[in-house]
């Protein structure tokens, strides 16, 4: 098992994704297993990647990864059918800032309405803009990211093992970076 880290995993999951950005999708979980850190999924057609994040509440958090053997279609089994795939989408700046204003100046109507209802215009908008390979000097957003209380990767021996080598090597990063941390 190789266990990749920050700009070396973005960069290795970046260039699978080039290649084929349709149907991603990247979950977190805020439940950890046992260890303190955020869980993360990633997976695609072709395979799914278990990550460990020290920290969703600041910029730069330390991220370690390792590609699992799992079928990339279980996971999607766990996913809700209207989810929108994870990926990058093209933007028109002017139609992103009417989608704003338009939630801005709808804000005490959206208090009072269902919450699903909001969530759903949000994601007619979105869902009908396809993954695409982005492209410098153009405009994107990049999600969903999917947060969930349930852990979606098994809790079986081979699942906990990776999860303890990738908290591992967690924890050793994190003393390289701060020596006098804990």
């Amino acid at each position: 098992m190789e266990i990749l880290e920050d700009k070396i995993l973005a960069k290795n999951i970046f260039q699978k994704y080039t290649v084929k950005p349709k149907d991603w999708s990247f979950v977190i979980s805020t439940t950890s297993m046992n260890d303190g850190f955020f869980d993360a999924t990633i997976t695609n057609p072709d395979e799914v990647w278990q990550l460990k994040i020290d920290s969703l509440y600041k910029p730069m958090p330390i991220i370690t990864g390792t590609k699992i053997d799992i079928e990339s279609t279980k996971m999607k089994r766990i996913m809700e059918k209207n989810t929108i795939p994870f990926g990058y989408r093209k933007i028109d700046p002017p139609m992103i800032m009417n989608l704003f204003k338009k939630i801005s100046e709808e804000q005490e109507n959206i208090a009072n309405r269902n919450i699903n209802q909001v969530n759903k215009e949000i994601t007619s908008y979105f869902g009908g803009l396809e993954p695409t390979v982005p492209v410098k000097g153009k405009d994107y957003l990049c999600g969903p990211f999917l947060f969930t209380e349930k852990n979606i990767i098994e809790k079986n021996s081979y699942h906990k093992n990776v999860s303890e080598k990738l908290s591992q090597d967690m924890k050793k990063k994190i003393k390289e970076r701060y020596p006098s941390y804990g």
